[in-house]
């Protein structure tokens, strides 16, 4: 379906990469399970080579076509002119893009917040190709981001809110200094996805996302998503076809439909969590509630300025509880359950050890629990919290 331009995001996801006429009529397409494709003649298998010649894609021949039409709906979600392909994970999205543009010698900048095992993925795989990374502060200044450029900086990752302490990054400046070093950006943007924070808009050139999280939002699939402009991704679908990274059908289907609901998932999210967030600062258990939305979390200021939104992701740091206390708060809870891959349905609560991988940035001091608020009612998620707290003395 071709959409007006000037329609908004909740339009866009109820109706991009739909195609309707093309399947007998039907609002959701059907699986389309394929390995292999028929041709009528050798020009039609030509042409189809050629095509995957020019978009790095192997649909036009073989696979299925129903990763195609989800691609379709998020480049619509992520911008004007975007371009995006689904892979099999989140992490295969890092991992192609990485591979796409660095090179034996290159070097890759990292922030000090970044997901854990995106930076043992640098040190290991890249580093074994002989691409080098360093890890940069989150917060830096212009003058002290720019210092942490090479000669040999070919990409600059940024991820905003940082994993696990949520600080928010000033992307528009970091991608105006890179671009004037040559580097190119990419972002993880799985916090926010497309709707909540634009990177393409604001300058960074390849978007990245789990889509596992909220972008399918039901906990049952394990996908990842790359946007850029069209010359970019097409090395990037290009890299993609070479490593054998295929999304299957099924799940394509399901990030299909999971994607109709999103707009009013995050909302739903936003609004129960900052309650929780405000809840929980009140608490005299707590010492810190790391949410970007709260006007004294770290780079809340950017996250004004450049986001429309939050999501149900956040952190809380306590006072320092030992482990019997800790094992009496968790199993004091029945809402929140534990769980690493957040952005589904549910709450999840998971106890957050301390990085030794960074270089710029400590742990908060005391003990720092992950939450991501799921769609129940927010009543429900507080009082399922304060019997975690009443549990607390017991310990």
């Amino acid at each position: 379906m071709t959409l007006d331009p000037r329609v908004k995001p909740d339009t866009i996801a109820t109706h991009a990469g739909r195609h309707p006429a093309a399947h007998g009529g039907s609002v959701s397409p059907p699986v389309d399970r394929a390995a292999t494709r028929i041709f009528t003649d050798l020009a039609e298998i030509e042409a189809a080579h050629a095509e995957a010649g020019v978009t790095g894609r192997l649909s036009a021949f073989l696979g299925s076509r129903g990763a195609d039409q989800v691609a379709e709906a998020i480049a619509a979600l992520e911008g004007p002119g975007a371009v995006a392909t689904l892979t099999s994970s989140g992490m295969s999205a890092l991992a192609i893009t990485f591979l796409a543009f660095l090179g034996q010698g290159d070097h890759l900048l990292l922030p000090d917040t970044v997901f854990g095992p995106t930076r043992d993925m640098a040190r290991d795989l890249l580093g074994r190709m002989g691409i080098s990374f360093d890890l940069y502060h989150p917060l830096a200044s212009e003058a002290e981001f720019r210092a942490c450029l090479r000669p040999n900086t070919r990409m600059v990752l940024t991820e905003s809110p940082g994993s696990n302490t949520f600080e928010v990054q000033d992307v528009p400046m970091i991608a105006r200094v890179a671009h004037e070093a040559g580097a190119l950006v990419a972002i993880d943007n799985s916090w926010a996805t497309p709707l909540l924070f634009a990177p393409l808009a604001h300058g960074v050139d390849l978007s990245i996302c789990a889509a596992t999280k909220y972008l399918a939002g039901h906990s049952d699939l394990i996908l990842g998503t790359i946007a850029g402009r069209r010359e970019l991704m097409t090395q990037v679908m290009t890299t993609q076809r070479q490593m054998g990274d295929t999304p299957g059908a099924d799940d394509a289907w399901l990030l299909a439909r999971g994607l109709r609901t999103l707009p009013l998932r995050l909302r739903q999210h936003d609004a129960s969590g900052r309650r929780i967030a405000t809840a929980l600062q009140a608490r005299p258990e707590v010492r810190q509630v790391l949410h970007p939305a709260l006007p004294d979390a770290a780079g809340h200021a950017l996250w004004a300025r450049d986001f429309t939104g939050a999501t149900g992701l956040f952190g809380v740091v306590l006072d320092p509880l030992e482990r019997p206390a800790l094992e009496a708060f968790l199993g004091a809870l029945r809402l929140f359950t534990l769980g690493y891959s957040w952005g589904g349905f549910e709450s999840l609560i998971l106890p957050v050890a301390a990085d030794t991988g960074r270089q710029h940035l400590p742990m908060p001091d005391g003990t720092l629990l992950r939450l991501h608020v799921g769609l129940e009612d927010p009543d429900d998620l507080l009082a399922d919290l304060d019997a975690a707290f009443a549990a607390l003395p017991k310990a």
